[in-house]
């Protein structure tokens, strides 16, 4: 009876330490995870941004509406890779194409129930977590800064009558409007492909 007792103290403590590293293990590639996610959000966001000012200081904001159409998905692709892919979306898109599907949608109501709350912009955390095929997603709120409100402000306040225009010309069923700076305006989703952890 003794010796019963110990191979099952043994199996436990064995069973427990097990699982306590392996808990261990996928919070530090949680955290890994969400380190690259970052890195490629910061990298992606700055060259739309430097893009789209050179655009806005060329064409002015009416001709960098077409500009931001046409070469917004080409930058974004730039930071794509076999392992990785990314998307924005949001529960007001401007393009149809940036409709956010179940599980995008799921997050970013998380992230507008963060921002009823009261919770401070910076306060609002990514969220990283495993797909039930294995990949790894990792969202990050986009918050709209005050430039972006030309484009994505109040339409009577905000948005020139010519910007309007433009928009309403290549977005006919745009929903991305009436914004505030500060404003939950979508969020980045970033996958790490399964292959990419192997």
């Amino acid at each position: 009876m003794k010796h019963t007792l110990f191979y099952i103290s043994i199996l436990v403590i064995t069973l427990f330490t097990a699982c306590n590293n392996s808990r261990k293990s996928n919070v530090v590639e949680k955290s890994d995870y969400t380190k690259m996610g970052n890195n490629i959000v910061k990298k992606t966001f700055d060259t739309l941004r430097n893009s789209l000012q050179m655009a806005i200081s060329q064409s002015g904001i009416e001709g960098a509406v077409p500009y931001c159409q046409s070469a917004a998905y080409a930058l974004t692709n730039s930071y794509v890779s076999d392992s990785v892919t990314i998307r924005r979306t949001a529960l007001k898109y401007r393009n149809p194409a940036n409709k956010p599907d179940t599980s995008e949608e799921r997050i970013l109501t998380i992230f507008a129930s963060l921002k009823e709350q009261g919770i401070i912009n910076d306060s609002i955390k990514p969220i990283t977590e495993e797909g039930k095929n294995g990949n790894i997603h990792f969202y990050k709120p986009i918050m709209l800064q005050q430039m972006c409100t030309s484009c994505h402000g109040s339409k009577s306040a905000d948005i020139q009558p010519p910007v309007w225009k433009a928009i309403t010309t290549l977005y006919p069923l745009d929903r991305a409007y009436d914004f505030k700076t500060g404003d939950l305006r979508g969020m980045w989703h970033i996958i790490f492909l399964k292959s990419i952890k192997n």
